[in-house]
């Protein structure tokens, strides 16, 4: 039985979020050990490489303005957040996820504007919002963990 590509593709992206939620919940479980929440961003960390990697067939073959800036950005963005990854604590990390998760859906937003493509913007949309809320969550459970 073939699958659709737009349901296969609706499919995974669903289940990608599954990492993001289940470690916010294990860190909880675990309680609030930082390894956790580590491997939380190291994921974070390939989603945002992986969202920057689809984005390159649509900006190469695509008559983009400012196609230099974001092609460049979509290499730089993965890197950054490898570098804050040794080198900043989770705080810092977090934010710089959440800025980037949004910055990356309003670049897909643009690149993925065509009619045939509004079903991938919308759905880029929704994960971006959902993975976005476990970032917030994840923060605030890092700095409300501190107080007690």
């Amino acid at each position: 039985m073939k699958i659709e590509k737009k349901k296969l593709s609706k499919i995974l992206g669903y289940l990608g979020l599954i990492p993001f939620y289940a470690l916010t919940f294990f860190y909880f479980l675990s309680n609030f050990n930082n390894y956790v929440v580590e491997v939380y961003l190291f994921y974070s960390n390939i989603i945002i490489a992986f969202i920057c990697g689809t984005q390159w067939s649509k900006i190469l073959n695509g008559n983009l303005p400012n196609s230099n800036l974001i092609l460049t950005a979509s290499v730089t963005i993965p890197i950054v957040a490898f570098v804050l990854d040794f080198f900043s604590n989770q705080n810092i990390n977090i934010v710089f996820y959440i800025i980037t998760f949004f910055a990356l859906n309003l670049i897909d937003a643009k690149i993925f504007k065509e009619t045939t493509n509004i079903w991938y913007a919308t759905l880029r949309k929704r994960l971006t919002f959902l993975v976005i809320i476990s970032q917030v969550i994840n923060l605030f459970a890092i700095n409300a963990y501190r107080f007690f």
